[in-house]
């Protein structure tokens, strides 16, 4: 276009245009003129838009440099910033006027330079066109960040370094994310390997995805193989229905997870008792991705559960029926009705010269031996049963009186020829006493009741001379027994159920500060007309009824809420329990101690549990299993009425006690008894080595306690120090009023 502008305005001053008129080439310069003039007006106009479309873009650019949700920065080939954006300053916490000139790898962590700077050598050098890192970048206030950092380098037309561009994105948050998953990944494996409960993944099919060295200890499977098998490696069949039910209700939501007990099958073919878990792990959808299956190996806890349960039905040392079982046994017997039979008690005679002369070692032998020669000579329809320490109880079934004398003859016979070899070669005879009670099939005696009047036979045969039997023949005077002996029980119940026994204390102080230390236990019953019975009243019969376990519950219990109690009041207090012989081989005591002592939190240390060697004997290995059960829930031992049998150092070795308390016939006449104090003197000296410490009964003047103190032993108590009072004043008044010679109380 231009050149036609052009073309057409030389036309007059060529020599074409010589030639034409001289108004014509006016005219045709005119026209030039013009179009020259136009020519000039498009090309200035043009070069205008150009220079508005370059700035436009200069200013967008600045625009997208300047707003850049990541730092951007320019700097020179001596690596100084020569532009940064609002971004980058922010990031490093600068502004754009003190960033400019600095050197870039100032702003580096130490730790990153060497490799920032050989990457930068690199693309001045053309051996990379592109570089991407992470590296730390260091703010003006000295805190470091991570940067994800991207750079070339920009070259001229002839190839020469002009600059460097560089994106830099703050990407610390990504990384403490990474961190913080990294570091719980590695928490997972370290609890997920290191777990003491077997663990395992395993996909919607039952494959194991992964598996922990706990599960493989369980199982007696590698790692290997379980990977390489289905969780049906391990099935048992006694639970695959329970399970699979519970699993659908998992997979549909129903559930979010479950809890069952099972037998799996070990490698070696045995079954193993184990504690499962599961639970399903979902994606962020909802839908299951996989399972989270947790084993505990609990074949011990069911061992011990199994032996629990065979306890409270069996006798501990001999393995028969206990009092409870048997009990129960002739109750369905005789609910039954049918063709009657016998219930026979079998007592020892003079059993407690064998336990003083030959030690409670020898009499459980005596006891055991008895009852295998007892269950021999049974009938496998007839029951057998020990109802505690050398009482016998048997249940036998269709017997005519005739057969049933019949055979407590012969079993009074094979008593008779037994016989224990003594300490000097002799041998010490056996022998026994029996009562029987007969009942048919229209009995109107109860089971208990035909228990008692067995019972009450028995003591009729051992008056009659021993070494016999006598048969239960209802008179005015045995129904008497019979009717006051169920009284007492129907009395010692409605006490249990209603909460009618009551509390007394007596203290124990220390004999040095004449401070309480404790206070023993000890139990009333209420009468009808509101007097208070005492314990030699209805205990006995406790003891040959059976209740007696249920009374020590009671106290027991009683014990632990009271010490509660009184600490949430504020005050410090340390009870003694007398337990009886049947209570140590109780396991529903166990079970129950353990199970307040969960709940109420009483203070370690604050319950003491006293034992008589009576209780002991009735097993002695029962009896220090109960004791260390004792120590590990926080209790306290004492081995009660020491010194009064012939056992008693026997016990110092068995049991794991924490008191001897002095027998009180060692105490009564101390202070006139050149033998009493040797006794007293040396059971001091046996404790101290021992670690123990002592404490003496029946301190009954203040000549008596000065001694003691003067001979060693720890603690005392009796009616001089403070005679038994309800339980209940004792937080109700001040110690002062039960005569206490002690001005406040200590645990």
């Amino acid at each position: 276009m231009t050149g036609v502008v052009l073309a057409f305005a030389l036309v007059p001053m060529s020599s074409v245009g010589q030639d034409l008129p001289r108004w014509l080439r006016t005219i045709v310069f005119l026209a030039a003129a013009c179009a020259i003039g136009a020519a000039v007006r498009w090309l200035v106009n043009y070069l205008r838009a150009g220079q508005h479309a370059l700035a436009h873009a200069q200013q967008q650019f600045r625009t997208a440099f300047e707003d850049a949700p990541i730092g951007i920065a320019l700097f020179d080939v001596d690596g100084r910033f020569t532009e940064v954006n609002r971004a980058l300053c922010e990031m490093v916490g600068s502004d754009r006027e003190r960033l400019v000139g600095l050197g870039v790898l100032d702003h580096v962590a130490p730790a990153d330079r060497p490799e920032s700077l050989a990457a930068f050598r690199e693309l001045m050098v053309g051996a990379r066109q592109t570089f991407h890192t992470e590296s730390r970048l260091r703010r003006a206030d000295g805190r470091e960040i991570w940067c994800q950092l991207r750079a070339s380098l920009v070259r001229d037309a002839a190839g020469e370094p002009l600059h460097f561009i560089a994106q830099v994105e703050d990407v610390s948050a990504r990384r403490r994310a990474a961190e913080a998953l990294a570091e719980a990944e590695e928490r997972f494996r370290l609890a997920f390997e290191g777990a003491p409960i077997g663990i395992a993944l395993a996909d919607l099919d039952g494959r194991f995805l992964r598996v922990n060295d706990a599960l493989c200890e369980i199982t007696g499977y590698t790692e290997a193989e379980l990977l390489a098998a289905n969780v049906d490696l391990l099935g048992h069949s006694d639970a695959a229905d329970a399970e699979e039910e519970q699993f659908d209700q998992l997979m549909r939501g129903e559930l979010r997870s479950y809890r069952l007990e099972r037998r799996i099958i070990h490698a070696t073919g045995r079954s193993v008792w184990v504690s499962l878990s599961v639970s399903l792990v979902r994606d962020s959808s909802g839908v299951p991705r996989y399972c989270i299956k947790q084993l505990e190996d609990i074949s011990d806890r069911k061992r011990f559960e199994g032996q629990l349960a065979y306890l409270a039905d069996h006798d501990a040392l001999t393995g028969l029926y206990n009092r409870r079982a048997f009990q129960r046994e002739l109750e369905q017997r005789s609910a039954a009705g049918g063709d009657g039979g016998a219930v026979v008690v079998l007592d020892l005679d003079h059993f407690k010269d064998i336990n003083d002369t030959l030690g409670h070692a020898a009499g459980d032998e005596v006891i055991v031996r008895v009852a295998r020669l007892l269950a021999k000579r049974l009938r496998k329809t007839d029951v057998l049963g020990r109802l505690g320490g050398d009482e016998f109880a048997m249940l036998l079934a269709g017997v005519s009186r005739q057969e049933a004398e019949r055979v407590i003859h012969e079993l009074l016979r094979v008593v008779r020829e037994q016989s224990v070899v003594s300490d000097n070669g002799h041998p010490i005879g056996l022998t026994a006493s029996a009562g029987i009670a007969l009942f048919d099939g229209d009995t109107p005696l109860s089971a208990e009741e035909l228990l008692v009047s067995a019972d009450i036979a028995m003591y009729d045969a051992k008056e009659a001379g021993r070494d016999r039997h006598a048969i239960s023949v209802e008179t005015e005077q045995r129904q008497q027994a019979m009717t006051d002996r169920m009284a007492w029980s129907q009395r010692m119940r409605d006490a249990l159920e209603h909460d009618s026994f009551v509390l007394f204390q007596q203290p124990v102080v220390d004999l040095q500060t004449g401070l309480p230390k404790s206070h023993e236990l000890l139990l009333r019953m209420r009468s009808d007309a509101g007097d208070l019975i005492p314990p030699a009243a209805f205990l006995p019969i406790a003891e040959r009824s059976g209740l007696i376990t249920e009374i020590d519950r009671w106290v027991t219990h009683q014990a632990i809420t009271t010490i509660a109690e009184q600490r949430l009041a504020g005050r410090s207090l340390k009870l003694a329990v007398n337990l009886s012989g049947a209570s140590v081989s109780d396991p529903e005591l166990l079970e129950m101690i353990e199970r307040d002592l969960e709940a109420m939190a009483p203070p370690r240390g604050s319950l003491i549990f006293e034992v008589t060697e009576t209780a002991a004997i009735v097993n002695v290995d029962r009896a220090r299993a109960f004791a260390a059960t004792l120590a590990e829930l926080g209790c306290e031992l004492a081995l009660d009425d020491f010194g009064a049998g012939f056992g008693s150092f026997y016990y110092l070795k068995r049991l794991p006690f924490d008191y001897l308390k002095i027998d009180g016939d060692f105490i009564r006449q101390l202070t006139s008894s050149h033998e009493d104090q040797l006794v007293v003197r040396a059971i001091v000296e046996i404790a101290r080595g021992l670690g123990k410490r002592t404490v003496a009964e029946f301190v009954g003047d203040v000549e008596t306690m000065a001694l003691l103190r003067e001979l060693g032993v720890d603690d005392a108590q009796g009616f001089h120090i403070g005679r038994p009072a309800p339980l209940t004043e004792l937080f109700a008044h001040d110690l002062r009023a039960h005569g206490l010679r002690a001005p406040a109380i200590q645990a």
